[in-house]
C-alpha cells in the first residue's frame, strides 16, 4: 500500500537577467561617470569676493570637489573661477573630493541617459511609427 505524500512544488528559478538590459544598465554608468566628470572639468563658478575664494566647490547637481582658490586672488568681483587639477601654474590650489556625491551625480547622469535611451528614444520611435500607419 502506497502512502500519500505531500507534493512538494518544484523549487522557484531565478530568473536571469535579460543581458541587454544589463549592458544598458553598465553603459549608463559609464556614461554617468564621464558626465559627472567633463560637468566638473567645464564648469565654471561665480565668486564674488575674496573669500568665496576659500572654498570653491564643482560639480552638479551634487557638488563633489572643492578648491582653495584662496592663493589667486582676483583684481575685479565677479569673476569665474575653473577647477585646476594640474599644477602647470606654480600655484598650488588644496582639493578635496567627496566620493559619495561623486557617485551620486553619477548614479543621476546614467539614470537620465538610461531614461532618455531606454525609454524616450523607443517610446518616440513607437510613436512616430504608430502615425506613419
Amino acid at each position: 500500500m502506497e502512502t500519500a505524500s505531500p507534493r512538494s512544488d518544484p523549487p522557484k528559478r531565478r530568473r536571469a537577467a535579460n543581458p541587454s538590459t544589463v549592458l544598458s544598465v553598465l553603459g549608463s554608468a559609464a556614461v554617468g561617470v564621464v558626465v559627472t566628470w567633463w560637468i566638473s572639468v567645464v564648469q565654471r563658478v561665480p565668486v564674488h569676493a575674496d573669500a568665496d575664494l576659500a572654498s570653491v566647490r564643482f560639480g552638479f547637481p551634487l557638488p563633489w570637489i572643492t578648491q582653495d582658490h584662496s592663493s589667486n586672488p582676483f583684481v575685479a568681483y565677479p569673476q569665474e573661477v575653473a577647477l585646476r587639477l594640474t599644477g602647470r601654474t606654480g600655484i598650488s590650489y588644496p582639493t578635496e573630493y567627496d566620493w559619495a556625491s561623486f557617485a551620486g551625480d553619477a548614479l543621476i547622469w546614467g539614470g537620465v541617459f538610461w531614461g532618455i535611451a531606454m525609454v524616450g528614444i523607443p517610446a518616440l520611435v513607437r510613436a512616430i511609427r504608430g502615425q506613419e500607419r
